[in-house]
């Protein structure tokens, strides 16, 4: 027939179609980013260079966890989506030859990029906008 077109089928979000395994609403990839993100957290924990009394326990405790055989750790593992015996490897090869994974202040490339870019703003805002002072010669 002349004039009929196929009505394309909705792809949006919608909840009353896919709402479990759509990927903009589903409630499991949430969970899942968050168990991975108390991971990344303990790491960072257990990789800190900290001193205070506070920190030291918290590393220490992070340390333990992530290379322990707790049930708590296998069970954020697999929630996280990750086999835990995985994870633990690879905790367990960080901890013992840390990266360090930020650049000291001051040190890092970003840093300098950043620093030009500032210095490159002040001279243009510097030359943008003539002198709004006359000198007194001017004047007379």
């Amino acid at each position: 027939m002349i004039g009929t077109r196929k009505k394309k089928k909705n792809t949006g979000c919608t909840l009353k179609n896919s709402w479990p395994f759509d990927s903009c609403t589903n409630p499991v990839r949430g969970e899942s980013a968050m168990w991975a993100a108390v991971i990344t957290q303990a790491l960072m924990d257990a990789l800190s260079k900290a001193r205070t009394t506070d920190s030291s326990y918290h590393k220490q405790e992070a340390i333990h966890w992530l290379t322990g055989n707790s049930n708590d750790f296998t069970t954020v593992c697999l929630l996280a989506g990750f086999d835990p015996d995985y994870v633990r490897k690879k905790a367990k090869r960080a901890i013992a030859n840390p990266v360090p994974w930020r650049a000291e202040p001051g040190k890092g490339k970003r840093y300098h990029e950043r620093r030009e870019y500032r210095q490159r703003q002040l001279e243009k805002e510097n030359n943008q906008f003539p002198s709004i002072y006359i000198s007194e010669k001017e004047c007379v």
